[in-house]
């Protein structure tokens, strides 16, 4: 940069623009009550007084545009005459541009022009600020200000002297400081059509800094259908935005913008408007793709041109724009590059990318910055300082293997996730099958609960553990039940129907620093029924509710949550072949969504659909004379595919796993003196992952401990398993369990349920007579995930009167919403029945709690 007098005037015609800013930008005052983070004030200045009208004031309809634009007329003109720095210009442009100022407010807002039509400042639109107004629209505006026809017609001349002549001929009607509506928005002479919305109120002063004419306007919402196509002059540098691509690179187009915007401001005459033209075209040499120049005034902090977010950024307040990991203001680490040598300097933090609509303004970025300073003769001769910065930057491509985005995201976790849940449902299903076939429990049985204690299902979910509540999908995970449905009677396939259900909880990691560093969980509940179709066939379907968090962290320390659901559908069968082999393959289909939500606020969700196939085999190798000790071979392999949907800002994904297990698996059943068994169990084998996301082989070893007192009805059973030696970094472990109880014949002894639900699952006539006083759902939104559970005890009374079960029962929605049941049902008969509950109701919905008493009777016929 030069240096000495001959820098200064270099940058004479740069304030001289910069300048017109000043005169026409709004003084209005703080309304800091309204204004988050407020215009900053220039060292020794005063904030100014409010005008005699507002922008509020013509909102409210306390006055009109008329006098709002002539106080706003009035108050600039006293202005411009006080304004001496920089700093001044950019206090008063922020002012007229804050929301809730003296002069914005709601639709109400001031526009400024130059007399030939080029706009110097639009509070709304800064985008729009520095181009020209379409000729027809001028000339109303002139017309009705008293400006002459002729004069009008001249200014439209091919003449340079011509138009010149008439310029002078404007400037002397409109120093008169007149005022007056324009509508431009009827037929013009020779048939022309309107232009709709051109059309409002404006008033004229003069500039003391510049000796023109300034025409401020309001009520007018110019947008871009009201301005005129002309030809912008670029410039050609040697190094472009587009040549941009490291350090050097934008070194170089820094120093070559800054010269760009003094020489071609000295070179117009003072008009900047043009040169901010020429930095904003998409098609010119100073912005491509996310590289574009951005100007800071340096003592107000202020952003006085912004290549890239002029509506969001420029003439605002710095606070505004933060790194948006560190949490450092912007502009600090600008100043402090550009201040770090007389030749400017890099500095390195996040911005929103402008060319991807999916990053959340975390993405890592490098930036050049240098200061350029001069000064500025106004036109009594006085010097009007400059002192600004001019910066850029580029973002440098990715590391190698470094996940960006939400769909790289996607693509890295949801693999991991899809594989846990194929796995719970696979795990469920060979489970339930092999019991089926192996006899080692009868079908007539009720299981449920979860882990042996409640400790252990809160220690399985750390969030309830740490802020006391219970959550529902952990209560569902921990859950298990075996129940023949006709309690033993009846003929044919109905004879042999079994509901069950089972829950399991996985926790894993994986990734590395380098690329993607991750730790997540998956409940999964599966709840199923089958039926025998022979004596060595069963054959089933279950319903799997699952949900998978991962936390993640990238290469860049940013951090965010994948969150997974799905609910699907898998029909399974299985045969016990001789000798006890049992085989048995499984399918599915799932809906669910995916959600991820990044180190930002927002959150990016779509929907997710599941495809899965799975066959296993598990064969007896040995076993003791008394059967007591067993060895068994178990293999299993699973494929899964998942589609996420494309919208927004998520690309369309389709991603595939696989997994084969091969494992050992020996269990020896202790008789204790109870006459119980205790029986444990242990597994080891080999496991591979195949697809998408972190595959390799690696080995699996598991256990699991099951009480069993056939003369008490009660089994308790847990079981654990853990992966290690996995050929990546990938590490898993997980945990699951039941307690099963006897129901009883006939309804009599203890019973129990629990009934997972999504949406309505009764008509409005059964929830009203079969579900008692509080109603088969709670009060909330039918489609949110609800459990209810029950346990009673069935008392035979006097013969002939059947069976009467005292019960209690509760229910807990996704929606925060508690219910609490207790009565008594009387099974009087087969065909009549008596239910008395009463219901205390706890939802988000109602301040207070809900207390019911309801008495209902059946009668079947």
């Amino acid at each position: 940069m030069q240096s000495g007098r001959s820098a200064h005037k270099t940058c004479l015609s740069l304030l001289l623009g910069l300048t017109v800013l000043a005169i026409t930008c709004s003084p209005g005052g703080y309304a800091l009550a309204q204004m988050q983070i407020p215009c900053p004030l220039p060292p020794g200045a005063s904030p100014p007084s409010a005008p005699a009208v507002t922008a509020a004031q013509v909102e409210d309809g306390r006055a009109n545009l008329m006098e709002f634009v002539v106080a706003a007329r009035d108050q600039y003109s006293a202005l411009t005459e006080e304004i001496r720095t920089l700093a001044e210009v950019s206090h008063f442009g922020c002012l007229i541009r804050q929301e809730g100022s003296h002069y914005r407010s709601g639709s109400t807002y001031l526009v400024s022009l130059r007399p030939d039509g080029r706009i110097i400042l639009h509070a709304r639109a800064m985008t729009l600020s520095g181009r020209q107004l379409n000729p027809r629209i001028l000339a109303a505006i002139l017309s009705s200000l008293g400006v002459e026809r002729t004069v009008l017609a001249d200014m439209a001349s091919r003449d340079p002297a011509v138009r010149a002549s008439a310029l002078r001929a404007a400037l002397q009607t409109l120093v008169r400081r007149p005022d007056a509506r324009f509508d431009a928005t009827s037929p013009g002479p020779g048939g022309q059509s309107g232009i709709p919305g051109a059309s409002g109120h404006a008033a004229v002063y003069t500039s003391a800094n510049l000796g023109i004419p300034i025409i401020v306007v309001a009520g007018f919402d110019v947008d871009e259908s009201h301005l005129a196509v002309e030809a912008i002059d670029s410039g050609d540098p040697e190094i472009t935005a587009a040549d941009v691509v490291d350090r050097e690179t934008l070194r170089a187009f820094v120093n070559q913008a800054g010269a760009f915007y003094i020489a071609s401001a000295q070179e117009q005459n003072g008009d900047h408007l043009r040169t901010k033209n020429a930095m904003r075209d998409p098609n010119g040499p100073w912005i491509h793709g996310n590289v574009y120049v951005h100007i800071v005034d340096r003592i107000s902090n202020v952003i006085l041109f912004h290549g890239a977010f002029p509506n969001r950024l420029e003439l605002r307040p710095p606070g505004i724009t933060r790194d948006n990991v560190t949490g450092e203001l912007v502009f600090d680490q600008l100043v402090a590059a550009a201040t770090s040598s007389p030749e400017g300097g890099f500095w390195e933090y996040h911005f929103d990318d402008p060319t991807d609509e999916r990053d959340d303004a975390g993405v890592p970025k490098v930036g050049f910055a240098r200061v350029f300073t001069g000064e500025f003769q106004r036109a009594d001769g006085a010097d009007f300082p400059i002192d600004i910065i001019v910066a850029s930057g580029f973002y440098p491509p990715a590391p190698e293997g470094v996940v960006e985005g939400p769909n790289a995201t996607i693509k890295a976790l949801l693999p991991q996730v899809m594989r846990a849940m194929t796995a719970s449902t696979v795990d469920a299903i060979s489970a339930r099958i092999r019991q089926a076939t192996s006899g080692s429990a009868p079908d007539n049985r009720l299981s449920l609960g979860g882990a042996s204690t409640l400790s252990g299902v809160l220690l399985a979910n750390g969030q309830a553990l740490e802020d006391g509540t219970l959550d529902l999908h952990m209560l569902l995970a921990d859950s298990s039940f075996t129940l023949a449905a006709n309690g033993g009677g009846g003929s044919g396939l109905l004879s042999n129907l079994t509901l069950w259900g089972s829950g399991d909880y996985r926790s894993f990691s994986g990734g590395n620093p380098e690329s993607l560093d991750y730790d997540g969980d998956v409940i999964s509940a599966n709840l199923g029924v089958d039926t025998r179709l022979s004596a060595n066939v069963l054959a089933g379907f279950s319903v799997a509710l699952a949900r998978g968090t991962v936390n993640y962290t990238d290469a860049f320390d940013l951090s965010g949550e994948f969150n997974t659901t799905l609910t699907s559908v898998n029909p399974y069968v299985g045969w016990q072949g001789p000798g006890g082999t049992d085989l048995w393959a499984a399918a599915g289909y799932g809906a669910g969504e995916v959600e991820v939500n990044g180190h930002s606020d927002d959150s990016q969700a779509r929907d997710l659909t599941q495809r899965m196939l799975a066959a296993g085999l598990n064969w007896p190798l040995a076993a003791s004379e008394d059967g007591a000790t067993t060895l068994r071979l178990k293999a299993e392999t699973a494929f899964t595919w998942a589609d996420v949907e494309a919208a927004g800002m998520l690309d369309g994904i389709a991603l595939h796993t696989s997994r084969q297990r091969l494992m050992l698996e020996g269990s020896r059943a202790h008789k204790l003196a109870s006459g119980a068994t205790l029986a444990p169990s242990l597994e080891f084998g080999l496991r591979h992952d195949g697809g998408d996301g972190d595959i390799g082989g690696s080995m699996e070893a598991g256990g699991a401990l099951r009480y069993a007192d056939v003369a008490s009805g009660l089994t308790v059973e847990g079981r654990a398993r853990i992966l290690f030696s996995h050929s990546s970094d990938y590490e898993e472990w997980g945990v699951s369990g039941l307690i099963r109880y006897d129901p009883g014949a006939a309804g009599r002894g203890l019973t129990a349920s629990v009934q997972p639900a999504w949406g309505r699952t009764a008509s409005g006539v059964r929830r009203m007579w079969e579900s008692g006083a509080a109603g088969e759902s709670l009060p909330v939104d039918v489609m949110a995930p609800r459990v209810n559970a029950e346990i009673g005890y069935g008392i035979d009374m006097a013969p002939g009167l059947g069976v009467v079960t005292p019960f209690a029962g509760t229910a807990f929605s996704g929606e925060d919403a508690q219910l609490w049941r207790m009565g008594a049902r009387w099974q009087v008969s087969p065909e009549a029945r008596l239910n008395l509950e009463g219901a205390r109701r706890d939802d988000p919905y109602h301040d207070e709690p809900e207390h019911s008493l309801m008495l209902t009777a059946a009668m079947l016929w």
